[in-house]
């Protein structure tokens, strides 16, 4: 969740965010650049700034299922 405020606080000042959350095979390298403590674990992180529009990466649209193909919305009235 606090990620996901990091994000929405991103887009509210024009940034781009990607989170990663797959670290598992990468932790001890990016700990030990970050001079970490051997009993501290990485669990996720960010990148964050100015998106390129021209680069193709940046345009690239992953295909989504409707929310209702997987959801149920009650209505309370």
């Amino acid at each position: 969740m606090m990620m996901q405020n990091v994000i929405i606080a991103a887009k509210v000042r024009d940034l781009e965010t990607c989170p990663q959350a797959a670290w598992n095979h990468l932790h001890a390298l990016v700990l030990n650049i970050l001079d970490a403590a051997q009993f501290e674990e990485l669990v996720c992180g960010m990148a964050l700034g100015y998106a390129d529009p021209r680069q193709i990466v940046n345009r690239f649209i992953t295909p989504r299922v409707p929310v209702e193909d997987f959801a149920v919305l009650l209505n309370n009235d």
